[in-house]
């Protein structure tokens, strides 16, 4: 499936990072993104689930090996490619070791990364995926300075394919104009986004955008259905949700986020939402909540 890169990815860069630094106990940290103006003002296609995956993959494992300094996500734009590249100011890799980093289930025979816990299965997947987009991956990494993953795609200007919004397969007949639904997103694009997918319903949509507007319209309005994104500026989700669950236990609380893990769907089953779902959203997935939750 092809779809156009937009602000949203970069976005969700900002989401992920500030989750996996919560899970990582790393708020020390600093990340910062720098995105070529002309993509900004260019729509171009690729598969934006498998290059959001690349940029997760890389970032977890910069911010996993990185003790102090910063992680950094750059993106260029060429005449006929993309540049992407995820540096880190970590422990680094040597380099009689850096060609064996892409190789599954590789163990660099380093005492801070095995303290780390090794490369993990990251890595291997992001050389899959790169290879799936017909891009080229590299490595440059000095031990105690640092490293950089860079990789290319090729670029597809999307000038002539309009953009469509996301739709309900045409085939459901979709009436949910009796009840509630209280989203809880911070960033507009994403919030914006999951508003075009739920149009569709006729529901009563209500809009949050941090945690303690979330548990003051929750309790004020109790909606038949919140969705909750799990990184939010001021409490994190699942606080939110505890809160929430205090004043309503019923209420049925679906969470959302960017990064998706066993731990994560466990935390959020634990704190007492009825579901889990991951970005980027797909309309299906929606769709199958709602008669889940509603009906």
């Amino acid at each position: 499936m092809k779809n156009v890169i937009s602000q949203v990815l970069f976005s969700d860069l900002r989401l992920i990072f500030n989750e996996l630094q919560i899970r990582m106990d790393k708020p020390h940290i600093k990340f910062f993104v720098q995105v070529d103006s002309l993509l900004k003002e260019t729509e171009v296609l690729t598969d934006k689930v498998k290059l959001s995956q690349i940029l997760i993959n890389l970032i977890s494992n910069a911010l996993k090996f990185t003790v102090s300094g910063k992680v950094e996500c750059k993106c260029s734009v060429e005449t006929n490619k993309l540049n992407f590249e995820v540096s880190d100011t970590g422990i680094g890799i040597p380099e009689n070791k850096q060609k064996f980093i892409f190789e599954r289930f590789a163990q660099i025979e380093n005492i801070e990364m095995n303290i780390h816990g090794g490369t993990g299965l990251g890595l291997p997947i992001v050389k899959g995926l790169v290879n799936l987009l017909n891009g080229k991956l590299w490595l440059k990494s000095i031990p105690d300075q640092g490293s950089t993953f860079s990789f290319s795609i090729p670029l597809k200007k999307a000038t002539d394919t309009p953009i469509t919004k996301p739709e309900f397969p045409i085939n459901y007949n979709i009436n949910y104009q009796d009840k509630t639904i209280l989203i809880v997103e911070d960033d507009p694009i994403n919030a914006d986004y999951l508003k075009e997918l739920l149009i569709p319903t006729k529901a009563c949509l209500e809009f949050a955008r941090n945690g303690k507007e979330a548990i003051h319209m929750a309790v004020e309005l109790k909606p038949h259905l919140i969705f909750m994104d799990i990184g939010l500026p001021d409490i994190t989700g699942y606080e939110a949700v505890i809160k929430i669950k205090q004043h309503s236990p019923g209420m049925k609380i679906i969470a959302q986020t960017a990064y998706a893990t066993n731990e994560d769907k466990e935390k959020a089953l634990n704190v007492g939402c009825a579901g889990y779902i991951s970005k980027p959203l797909k309309a299906q997935t929606i769709l199958s909540i709602l008669n889940q939750y509603l009906k």
